[in-house]
């Protein structure tokens, strides 16, 4: 059958053909040729003129490397560094400052010389204390004398026994009047030496608080220096509530270390032990303060310094850790993407653990010796080709 034919069989089913007069019937004919051309050729001219996808060239990313290596296990605090002992030095006479001894922030020990206030009344007090001891040393001696002469008399019944009673009294009482002088004389010795000020302790002075001239008042004056010990110092901070039996556990198996870095030089790091837990919690903030003992001979540290603690309480063998700016946070939780041998990027939903310096310890999703986009992730998707860049 011709190609003509098959045509005329073709519109003889959709047109009723034999009933279509023949005028009609080239006139659908030609429509429907007419129809099929112009179809082919917008078809024709899609398929021609469509756009050119352009070529995606690969992504330029950085990388680091997954490790393994021992992780100390830490509870992350903020703490304030303290003196263990900080004395105000105040005067225990009254009097004026006849002499300051010490430089401001000058290094003393116990014992050392800090101020001298006027002994002019002190010594006037124990001159006088020492003048009436001799006195009533004198007049015990001659009531002796004269209870002594006294005493054969008394036998022979030349004189009362009261009148020989109150002799002896009159002895008893002058030997206590000694005893008396002699405290007073003591007590003289003391204030004199409260003229003397010392330092208590082994330490660094502040500021001075009074200059020579002043008078200053018996222990309620102003204070004069203030003297801390700085050579150990205590490290105060707290921890919430929920680590204290973890913290409680590993402390009954050893001694605690606490490292410690002080604002301003985060880099330096210092290192003490735990020395106390306090005995309760803090029910308003939820709270456990704890105190560490940390050695300060070169006295790089300072009391009063905040500084960033981490309690240390045990180590994670063969932790698995990943470059801290290659974490990234998603719908599903932490994620990084991996580069692979093809150098295309791979996207792993990842389990994080505590930080350790610029890597995080990976728990689940990645091993050791992967590669890590850590910056470039911007617009980054699985299956892209990546170019490796130089780390900056």
């Amino acid at each position: 059958m011709s190609q003509k034919n098959v045509k005329t069989i073709d519109l003889d089913r959709i047109f009723h053909y034999k009933n279509i007069p023949d005028k009609n019937r080239k006139i659908i004919i030609g429509v429907c040729v007419a129809l099929f051309m112009i179809t082919s050729a917008v078809s024709m001219y899609k398929h021609f003129n469509r756009p050119v996808k352009p070529k995606i060239l690969p992504k330029n990313v950085e990388i680091g490397t997954v490790i393994k290596k021992d992780v100390p296990i830490y509870i992350d605090s903020f703490g304030t560094l303290a003196s263990p002992k900080n004395v105000d030095v105040r005067s225990q006479v009254t009097g004026k400052i006849l002499k300051v001894c010490f430089e401001e922030g000058q290094m003393v020990s116990a014992g050392d010389r800090l101020f001298i206030i006027d002994p002019s009344e002190y010594v006037a007090r124990l001159n006088k204390a020492e003048a009436t001891l001799s006195e009533d040393l004198a007049e015990l001696k001659l009531k002796s004398d004269i209870l002594i002469r006294n005493r054969g008399l008394v036998k022979r019944d030349l004189i009362s026994q009261q009148e020989f009673e109150r002799y002896e009294t009159d002895v008893a009482v002058t030997a206590a009047k000694i005893e008396l002088d002699k405290a007073e004389i003591a007590l003289a010795k003391i204030y004199l030496g409260y003229c003397y000020i010392l330092s208590p302790i082994n330490g660094l002075t502040g500021k001075r608080q009074v200059d020579p001239g002043n008078i200053v008042e018996a222990n309620t004056g102003p204070v004069l220096v203030n003297v801390k010990e700085v050579d150990k110092l205590y490290m105060d901070f707290t921890i919430p509530e929920r680590n204290l039996p973890r913290v409680r556990k590993a402390m009954a198996e050893e001694t605690l270390k606490v490292v410690l870095s002080v604002t301003g030089d985060e880099s330096e790091h210092f290192e003490g032990k735990l020395e106390f837990i306090e005995n309760s919690v803090n029910d308003l903030t939820g709270t456990v303060f704890l105190r560490a003992n940390v050695e300060n001979k070169e006295l790089e540290l300072w009391a009063g310094q905040f500084s960033k603690v981490q309690l240390i309480l045990g180590t994670i063998k063969n932790a698995v850790l990943a470059p801290y700016s290659a974490v990234q946070l998603g719908q599903k939780g932490a994620y990084v993407f991996t580069v692979s041998a093809r150098h295309r990027a791979e996207l792993k939903v990842i389990t994080i653990g505590q930080q350790e310096d610029d890597y995080i310890v990976i728990e689940k999703g990645l091993k050791a010796g992967e590669k890590v986009v850590t910056a470039g992730q911007l617009g980054l998707r699985p299956g892209v080709s990546v170019k490796i860049e130089p780390n900056t």
